[in-house]
């Protein structure tokens, strides 16, 4: 794990909630899931964040945020997924002639 002096020096035994994000690059989209956002509103005097940037090459903690829940977080709506079989465009094609055609009757 990553250390650096910050303002709140913590220990093991810390009651107060945080929460670390690293992101790849200098630059990027920080995520919170629900709980940890409802923690951040909860503890608003309490909660860290703390977010470590170019973990991909050179980590650098950027400056610790208290409160971070005074901040416009943006909901992030889930969406649908589909999925497609890896071999689903290299094997041939299956031909069905035992299946009725759109609307149900053979003629």
């Amino acid at each position: 794990m990553f250390y650096q002096e910050s303002p709140k020096v913590k220990s093991r035994l810390d009651p107060f909630p945080d929460e670390i994000k690293g992101l790849a690059g200098a630059t990027g989209t920080i995520l919170l899931t629900p709980n940890e956002r409802r923690v951040a509103e909860d503890r608003r005097d309490c909660y860290w964040l703390y977010v470590i940037t170019n973990c991909a090459t050179k980590p650098t903690m950027q400056e610790p945020i208290n409160d971070p829940a005074r901040f416009p977080w943006h909901e992030v709506t889930k969406v649908a997924h589909y999925w497609l079989a890896e071999n689903a465009m290299t094997r041939p094609m299956q031909v069905r002639e035992d299946s009725a055609p759109y609307g149900g009757k053979r003629s």
